[in-house]
């Protein structure tokens, strides 16, 4: 409980400077082999940092319980690499390598979901403003505390849900219905049976629209909303899609807003308008934010009938059109330097491409190339940390968000280009990132200063968090306190840590990357026999090792849509299966949602 310890070294201090380890945590001894902490996925990139070590120091894995080896490997460039040890096992593990030993890790499916998926959903909670953990008013603060008016709420809850429902749908529900002082209650009240994420999506939308906020980075988000309708509004009132639809679709070209908003460089409100301006490293104006809400009310335009649909989409193509035309990605402010809205600008192009392969400007797989070499290459170093720049490691500021949002950038790209030659490396990057955030960097902290007291298997959190600030965090748990800067890159593990505070951003860029590692992760194996059908997916959905779970497909028989309960393959599998008897006439089955669906394609099978 972080406030106990914030009021007691606050009376301590009385006017030092400010400073909240704990003491077992200032006293931890830090193994000279860095990795994440809590532990890997199977079947996933599993790497560690030994800065100390020479090249060709061979290293083992060693089972805690058994004290066997098994894994062996050899250090190279700092670097150990043991992706291929895979082992279905409840046992902890640890890697031994000149004399020196690491913390002890789990391997498991989906493990790094499994220990955050809850605390994930619970952090934005707790953050809501009015009726989160904190009940006052907080300045800056609109629908999250402390979120301005680029806190990407919706563009983040969103595509977790449409990415994997099964995982979201079964989470407990701890959200009841209260409405919230001056910012709700445009729109009628949920459905209590509705999961909590479907309630913070409801919650965020109701926020929008009932301050009439004018915002251009505002008014985009209710663009998710529209667009995840159809999946969501079974726990929903028609009369939340009818109220956002209206404010939505009549200021979308709104061009002036009627109050003011902190850090805001905005140089126009109309979404439909060319934005050549780019903010700064405070995050507030990255490139290309309008094409994404674009394509997305294009979509519910279209669902609509609207009159002029086309010109979202148009609108939408300029955008893109401009940045492939524009953009320099070796400029940090266009990719890092936007710091944690980096996700904004990879994850829209993607989608243009990815959706609208044949009506998407020229160029553009080639750009999304060009931005994957350079990550790569300014990733070549020991802990395989796309830097700054190239005699740079990290921004100026506080840094959680774009290392935890960076894989959604990643797998956003290698879902644009699956045939690219770079997506195992970029892969591999996107997990090394989540590695970092649990340890594997130069301090080897988590981010999160309750870490060791939230996340199983972390063993030491960050060496502060922030007591107040406008977002009130210190209460809530899943907090991203802090990352090294450049001053303790590439290895000065003793450098002072640089500026600490949680801010609901540094977690919807997290969000986000958990909503594209599912996308990354869903496959599917379909086999016929006679009439009949089985269908197996895989899917990160099996949080209880220990218990039989389920997940809901999609079938389609021409116009026709069914739910298809899975049953998962035994109590800790990756897989679900169920068969469809008389199936001759499916014609493909997906699992997810929307530009997050996954799609197994089929052929209809027909009597002769």
């Amino acid at each position: 409980m972080r406030f106990f310890k914030c009021f007691i070294i606050t009376f301590l201090l009385s006017g030092a400077v400010l400073t909240n380890s704990s003491v077992a945590e200032a006293k931890g001894k830090t193994p000279l082999i860095y990795l994440n902490q809590s532990g890997f996925n199977l079947d996933r990139p599993k790497r560690f940092t030994a800065p100390t070590l020479a090249d060709k120091t061979p290293f083992e894995v060693i089972n805690k319980r058994t004290s066997k080896t098994v894994f062996k490997g050899i250090v190279n460039k700092h670097i150990g690499d043991f992706t291929a040890f895979n082992p279905i096992s409840k046992d902890q593990f640890y890697i031994k390598s000149a004399g020196e030993t690491s913390h002890p890790f789990r391997i498991g499916h989906y493990w790094l979901e499994r220990v955050t998926y809850q605390l994930a959903v619970d952090f934005m909670i707790q953050a809501r403003h009015y009726v989160g953990s904190h009940k006052k008013r907080c300045i800056g603060s609109f629908a999250w505390r402390d979120d301005h008016h680029f806190g990407w709420e919706l563009n983040t809850l969103v595509p977790q849900y449409l990415s994997n429902p099964s995982a979201y749908e079964k989470m407990p529900r701890k959200i009841k219905y209260i409405k919230a002082p001056v910012i709700g209650g445009a729109l009628e009240p949920y459905k209590e049976t509705a999961p909590d994420i479907v309630k913070m999506i409801h919650f965020g939308a109701d926020a929008i629209v009932t301050q009439k906020l004018g915002h251009e980075l505002l008014k985009e988000q209710l663009a998710f909303f529209l667009y995840a309708w159809p999946h969501i509004k079974q726990w929903l009132p028609a009369q939340n899609y009818q109220v956002v639809s209206k404010y939505a679709f009549a200021c979308w070209e709104n061009e002036t807003i009627s109050r003011k908003y902190p850090y805001d460089t905005s140089k126009g409100h109309n979404i439909l308008a060319l934005k050549t301006a780019i903010g700064t490293n405070k995050g507030e104006l990255p490139p290309g934010h309008t094409i994404l809400p674009n394509l997305l009310i294009y979509e519910a335009a279209k669902r609509q009938g609207r009159p002029g649909a086309k010109k979202y989409f148009d609108a939408a193509f300029a955008q893109t059109q401009w940045i492939i035309k524009n953009l320099d990605w070796s400029d940090p402010i266009t990719t890092k330097g936007q710091r944690m809205s980096e996700h904004v600008t990879m994850t829209a192009l993607a989608m243009m491409l990815k959706t609208y392969p044949d009506r998407c400007p020229k160029g553009l797989g080639e750009k999304i190339e060009e931005w994957k070499r350079i990550m790569v290459a300014r990733s070549e170093n020991m802990w395989d940390f796309r830097k700054y720049s190239a005699d740079q490691w990290t921004g100026p500021k506080n840094e959680p968000g774009n290392v935890i949002g960076f894989p959604a950038c990643a797998l956003a790209a290698v879902s644009a280009t699956p045939n690219s030659k770079l997506n195992n490396r970029m892969r591999q990057l996107a997990w090394s990132h989540m590695d970092n955030a649990f340890g594997r960097n130069p301090t080897g902290r988590h981010f999160s200063y309750d870490a060791a007291r939230e996340i199983e298997g972390v063993e030491l959190g960050w060496y502060t968090f922030f007591p107040g600030g406008i977002g009130k965090l210190e209460h809530i748990p899943f907090v991203f306190d802090g990352a090294p800067l450049s001053h303790q890159y590439p290895y000065k593990p003793n450098a002072k840590p640089g500026r600490t505070e949680g801010w609901v951003q540094f977690n919807v860029a997290y969000n986000l990357s958990l909503a594209y590692m599912a996308y990354d992760d869903i496959s599917f194996e379909i086999s016929r026999q006679g009439k009949a059908m089985k269908i197996r997916v895989k899917a990160p959905v099996n949080f209880d090792y220990d218990k039989t779970e389920q997940v809901t497909v999609t079938v389609t028989r021409g116009k026709k849509i069914e739910q298809v309960v899975l049953s998962e393959e035994g109590n800790n599998s990756a897989w679900f299966s169920g068969t469809i008897q008389n199936a001759g006439d499916i014609t493909d089955v997906s699992y997810g949602y929307g530009y997050f669906r996954r799609t197994a394609k089929l052929l209809i099978v027909c009597d002769i």
